[in-house]
Formats: structure tokens, C-alpha cells, sequence
């Protein structure tokens, strides 16, 4: 069954719709806050992402899908009962999105859903040297086998491909894939994913992780 994560501040409303999506089979979870919307990515691991755009906090809906897209590729259907032109070119300026009016109709929420989980059976991938990356799939494949990556090795993977060339501060890299503010906290678990994600490419002399002190980390192709 697929996974729906409901992201909506009027309790009513994301109740009631979390309670039509479990009689439609899905598998429903609901939250007020868009504070843990990345821990939730990486726990419940979530086919589509309904997310309401005006939250009652510090980050809007359109921040935190910025947040999400450092990391993952999930479907967002964003919802908004704003009516500017501004929230409609938001919606759609990210791939991978929909965007849907309140009040909303339950069928036209289902109809959108279903075309976002259509659009998701076409695996993301990323080409790196000799090796074919596939985000999804937490899997790293080449000529002679298959590489099993864990969850945060998946993560960090998938942000220096997206950022390809390009360093990516330590920093930026924590709070993207462990959603915290002080780096410190997991400065040791990100040296052991470059450790052994160094393991990993260092099969083909052409894939090159580097890091450098005051800069980050970046993927480099020879």
C-alpha cells in the first residue's frame, strides 16, 4: 500500500482528510507542524507529501519543500487557500509538484494524488562515472555488482550528485539530511559516510570524493 505524509496546521481538516485517504487503502500519517517533515521522510518513508503552504510557524510550506528537494525527489502536493498567482508559480517552480486550491474536493485531491504516484514509478537516477545511482532504491550499480547504501549514505550521496562539482559545506549537509542546527552533533557519523562512500567509488580512478577544510565535501568527475 502506498504512504501518504499529511502536513496541515487546522486540525480538522487534516484529520478528516487522513481519515478518507485510510479508507482509500492508503497508509496515512498525519502532522500539525512542518517542524519534523524531514525526520518523517527518513522514518516513514512516504510515496507523496500533501503539504499545506500556510503554516502557523517560522517556515512556510514552499520553505520546507526546499528543504525536502536537497534531499528527496517525493511527490509534494502543495495546498493553499490563497488565491495570488505568486502561490501558483511556487507550486509548480519544483519538480515533481502539484497544487491543489481550498476548499478543496476530496476527488480532486485523489485525482492529484494519483497522478503524482504515476509520475513516481519513473526511478530517479544519477550517472557518476562507471557507477548508475538510484536514490530510491538506495543502490549503487556498476559493471561487476550492486552496492547496498544505507538510509544517510543515500542522503548525502544524493546531495552531491544534485550538486555535482560543487562544494557543499559540512554544515549544510547535516542540517539537510539530519534536519539539526549544530553540525557537531554529527560530525562523526558524516565522516564515516564519506569514509565509506570514498569505499565504494573508489572503483572507478575517475570518481573523486573530496574534501577540503572550510569548504565541505563535493563529488568530482575526472
Amino acid at each position: 500500500m502506498k504512504k501518504i505524509l499529511i502536513v496541515e496546521d487546522d486540525l480538522n481538516l487534516g484529520t478528516t482528510l487522513a481519515g478518507v485517504l485510510e479508507s482509500q487503502s492508503y497508509i496515512v500519517r498525519y502532522l500539525s507542524s512542518g517542524k519534523t517533515v524531514l525526520n518523517e521522510l527518513q522514518t516513514f518513508e512516504p510515496d507523496i507529501i500533501i503539504l499545506d503552504v500556510i503554516l502557523n510557524e517560522e517556515l512556510d510550506g514552499f520553505d520546507i519543500s526546499k528543504q525536502i528537494r536537497s534531499v528527496y525527489k517525493t511527490p509534494i502536493l502543495f495546498a493553499t487557500s490563497r488565491d495570488g498567482n505568486d502561490d501558483f508559480i511556487n507550486g509548480f517552480s519544483l519538480d515533481n509538484t502539484d497544487y491543489v486550491r481550498k476548499p478543496y474536493k476530496v476527488m480532486e485531491v485523489m485525482k492529484r494524488i494519483e497522478k503524482l504516484l504515476e509520475i513516481q514509478t519513473k526511478k530517479e537516477s544519477f550517472s557518476i562515472g562507471h557507477f548508475n545511482f538510484f536514490p530510491d532504491e538506495q543502490s549503487l550499480k556498476y559493471d561487476y555488482g550492486n552496492i547496498s547504501l544505507n538510509n544517510y549514505e543515500s542522503a548525502v550521496l544524493s546531495l552531491l550528485c544534485k550538486n555535482i562539482g560543487n562544494f557543499i559545506s559540512r554544515k549544510t549537509i547535516i542540517q539537510v539530511v539530519w534536519n539539526l542546527e549544530d553540525p557537531k552533533l554529527k560530525d562523526a557519523s558524516l565522516n564515516n559516510i564519506v569514509t565509506n562512500l570514498r569505499k565504494h567509488l573508489k572503483k572507478d580512478n575517475n570518481v573523486l570524493l573530496e574534501t577540503r577544510m572550510g569548504l565541505g565535501v563535493r563529488l568530482v568527475l575526472k
